[in-house]
């Protein structure tokens, strides 16, 4: 197969499967084997194409995250004036979101940098890739089963921040699906739907961009034989579907049909721990 088309192969389902609950993570896995682009830029290509997938979500979100961005700055100007910490970041929608979004990153930074290591070896083995798949199948099939949730951002605690940080921490596994994962644990804590996919997205903010400035420092010296139109290729693509795939799953979570996504994970699930 052509590097191109190769390169903009995994773009594109990259940009499909970062927001899709169908974990990004786990179609790599499977897209290198498959593929046979078993090269050393793999890591280094995989890094361009999440931070490609990182664009788009500030571009689809990017009134939300001015007026967060905002939020934060009158949180610490209110705490420098005396007030204290609840008042300032926690009292107004923008603020509290600041917070919540702070807080939950904690915990994914903490259990992504433990078990960093760990988890790149489970991508080598599909059976393990397809078994994860399998836990984002549930989760995506227990999200459709919970029916009441309301709580909104000016709802939301620490503890279900902290709760939701957690379980992106844990997505890092290969086929475990971080945005579905981290909707279907909000919805499971009452946080209504489109409250947890903006939540869900948003969170994913620090920890896409942080795995992005710890892959860069591992390749950095490395020299590639990749081509930069080629990188370029995959790049471009991921950041075009990426923002077409997180607008579709927007809409379908409002629709409240996540059921195909579950059935396409365990197809895909029976095919990698079979390949």
């Amino acid at each position: 197969m052509d590097e191109i088309l190769k390169s903009a192969l995994l773009g594109f389902i990259q940009g499909l499967t970062e927001f899709l609950p169908v974990s990004s993570s786990g179609h790599l896995a499977i897209l290198h084997k498959v593929t046979g682009l078993e090269t050393e830029s793999n890591l280094f290509f995989d890094i361009l194409l999440h931070l490609a997938t990182l664009i788009s979500v500030v571009i689809f979100y990017r009134n939300t995250i001015k007026d967060i961005i905002i939020g934060g700055f009158y949180g610490f100007r209110n705490l420098m004036k005396g007030e204290g910490v609840k008042k300032s970041f926690f009292d107004s929608k923008d603020s509290r979101f600041f917070s919540l979004i702070i807080i939950g990153s904690i915990p994914t930074a903490i259990i992504g940098l433990t078990f960093k290591d760990a988890v790149e070896k489970l991508a080598d083995n599909l059976f393990y890739v397809g078994i994860a798949l399998l836990v984002t199948a549930t989760l995506l099939i227990l999200f459709e089963l919970k029916r009441r949730a309301f709580k909104k951002i000016d709802q939301m605690s620490v503890l279900d921040s902290i709760i939701i940080g957690i379980v992106q921490g844990i997505a890092i596994i290969p086929g475990i699906s971080r945005s579905g994962s981290t909707i279907a644990t909000a919805k499971f804590l009452s946080i209504d739907k489109e409250t947890a996919a903006s939540y869900s997205f948003l969170l994913s903010l620090p920890a896409i961009g942080g795995a992005f400035l710890i892959g860069l420092k591992d390749v950095m010296g490395t020299d590639f034989s990749v081509e930069p139109f080629v990188l370029g290729v995959g790049f471009v693509t991921a950041l075009i579907t990426g923002y077409f795939s997180l607008k579709l799953l927007v809409w379908m979570i409002k629709k409240s049909n996540m059921y195909i996504f579950a059935v396409y994970c365990i197809g895909i699930s029976i095919f990698a721990m079979t390949y």
